[in-house]
């Protein structure tokens, strides 16, 4: 079965033959024929001719879905329309009938439809007709149904009228072909142009949907006009939410747009209409010229750099942090050991005293107290110092965690201490003594908060993900019927004030503390031993209580 495309000249010839006899049957109503002898009735003949014409335009309407060979359809109509036009000579006059041009649009059709070949079979079939209709005129054989005036006596006129009718009919016939062939020429140079465009076109447009940049095409007035998908990604809009409106209203904040050769690129703080997040937008303006170097618009491409400028602060604390980091050790080193002096000098000092003495030996116990103190001190900023990954192996993480949580029971007897594991061992891939950094520092931190003298709850459960949702702030909501659990979940949890959304957010800078004592280091290095750990670490309120913070550490099973 042909599609509407194949079909259309069949269409054609079927719409331009109703026309034709339409044409011919309303000159008949209307202007009723004229004959060579003027009493003669219309006849009958030519009406059967009519219809029989219409009765073929609708078989072969009826059979053109059924077509598989487009041009031998066609030209088996042409013959047909040919005999047709031959017999409406006969019953028109015969050699004198006014109808011999329709022979024309036979030959016009083959020209537009049919290879050279068939034009030319078509063209000496039409004059093979033709003469045949002067042969039956001479002889008519229905001179007493239909009548004929007589052909002319001599022999040269009637040549003669051969001649202007066939010669005009094969000059007609070149003509056609020429411009059929200029036509057909024209046709398939515009098909190639028309493809190459079009492939031109789809690969234009994969390419600007393939970049991972947004891309803004603009007029002079900066009304947009197009926007790559990428664009309407990272915009957080639908193209119809874009199309048409004026850049400034889509991204606010853009500077004028011009062609800054010194500084092509600049940022802008974009924010995010769905996920209500701020974006750092980094884009450049260039002209968008037509023809003659005439500007038509600007080109505004840009892209994302929220999270490189993320990476860029990350790695320029890292650097500041490294060079503190170099800075502290060397001061703690230098300090360490005239400090071991000064309480070792104090404590030979002491023993010297007399027993009556009470303030020198009160005096001597402050000064070995902070001499304490500042030792720890020191000893909190070779910790930071030293924050380097360390061989890592098999641990039992939990058995780890009950050794750590029995040291500090011994030691801070007023304090709760309740225990809640979701098994008795969980193997991860860590270093064992940067753990019990980590957990020291979460615990002691949780002590603090109780005065030493409160509740601390520590749990663990199993899940899927690594991620740490407010839901895992629970204690004790293991789930042992998950399927396949890769990460543990350690939470340790106090009943102590809590601490608020702010301090939450700021609590793993380091140097950051609440409190009127301390460096602000611990909870840093226990942030990141858990990083170089791979895990995840978040502190934050404690949901199941109105009072209390929770520490939520995310740690991968290497064996389940």
């Amino acid at each position: 079965m042909n599609t509407d495309n194949q079909s259309t000249p069949i269409k054609h010839l079927l719409a331009f033959r109703l026309l034709l006899v339409t044409l011919l049957l309303g000159a008949l109503i209307l202007f009723e024929f004229i004959w060579p002898h003027e009493s003669a009735p219309i006849p009958i003949p030519l009406y059967s001719f009519i219809v029989l014409t219409y009765l073929l335009t609708i078989l072969y309407a009826r059979q053109l879905p059924k077509v598989v060979k487009l041009e031998r359809f066609i030209q088996q109509q042409l013959l047909v329309d040919a005999t047709l036009i031959a017999g409406l000579l006969y019953l028109t006059g015969g050699f004198y009938s006014l109808f011999f041009p329709l022979f024309y649009f036979i030959i016009l059709g083959g020209t537009l439809y049919l290879k050279r070949q068939h034009t030319i079979t078509l063209l000496f079939y039409c004059t093979f007709l033709y003469l045949m209709v002067i042969f039956a005129h001479n002889y008519n054989p229905f001179q007493n149904f239909l009548p004929l005036p007589p052909l002319v006596s001599s022999n040269h006129k009637i040549v003669s009228q051969l001649f202007f009718n066939l010669a005009p009919f094969y000059l007609t016939s070149f003509i056609l072909r020429f411009i059929a062939k200029e036509r057909l020429d024209t046709k398939q140079r515009l098909q190639k142009a028309t493809s190459d465009l079009k492939e031109f076109k789809d690969l234009n447009e994969h390419i600007i949907a393939s970049i991972d940049s947004g891309l803004i095409t603009t007029d002079q007035q900066l009304i947009i006009n197009s926007i790559n998908q990428a664009g309407s990604n990272i915009l957080g809009q639908g193209k119809k939410n874009i199309l048409a409106h004026n850049l400034n209203e889509i991204i606010p904040g853009l500077p004028p747009a011009t062609e800054n050769r010194k500084h092509p690129r600049h940022e802008v703080i974009y924010k995010h209409p769905r996920e209500d997040d701020q974006l750092v937008l980094g884009f450049s303006f260039t002209p968008l010229k037509k023809s003659h170097n005439q500007d038509r618009g600007w080109i505004l491409i840009f892209q994302d750099l929220t999270e490189l400028k993320e990476i860029e602060e990350r790695l320029q604390a890292a650097r500041k942090m490294a060079a503190i980091g170099r800075l502290s050790a060397g001061i703690a080193h230098e300090i360490r050991n005239p400090l071991a002096a000064i309480s070792g000098s104090i404590e030979i000092l002491a023993k010297d005293l007399p027993a009556k003495d009470e303030t020198h030996h009160r005096l001597m116990q402050i000064v070995l107290k902070e001499s304490t103190r500042l030792n720890h001190l020191i000893g909190d900023f070779l910790g930071f110092s030293r924050l380097e990954g360390k061989e890592q192996t098999k641990t039992n993480l939990i058995a780890l965690l009950k050794d750590i949580v029995f040291l500090f029971r011994s030691q801070f007897p007023l304090t709760r201490f309740n225990e809640n594991y979701h098994r008795d061992d969980f193997p991860i891939k860590a270093n064992p003594e940067q753990l019990e950094q980590i957990f020291w520092n979460l615990l002691k931190n949780a002590l603090e908060a109780v005065d030493n003298n409160g509740e601390v709850t520590i749990s663990s459960r199993t899940t899927n993900s690594s991620a740490l949702t407010s839901n895992d702030s629970l204690p004790g909501s293991a789930r042992p019927h998950d399927s396949k659990p890769t990460w543990v979940i350690i939470s340790i949890c106090d009943n102590g004030p809590g601490i608020s959304d702010e301090i939450a957010k700021e609590i793993f800078e380091p140097f950051f503390t609440t409190k009127t004592t301390g460096t602000g280091l611990g909870l840093y290095i226990a942030f990141q031993l858990t990083r170089i750990n791979n895990g995840n670490i978040q502190l934050g309120k404690r949901e199941d209580r109105i009072l209390g913070t929770c520490a939520h550490i995310s740690f991968p099973a290497t064996d389940y």
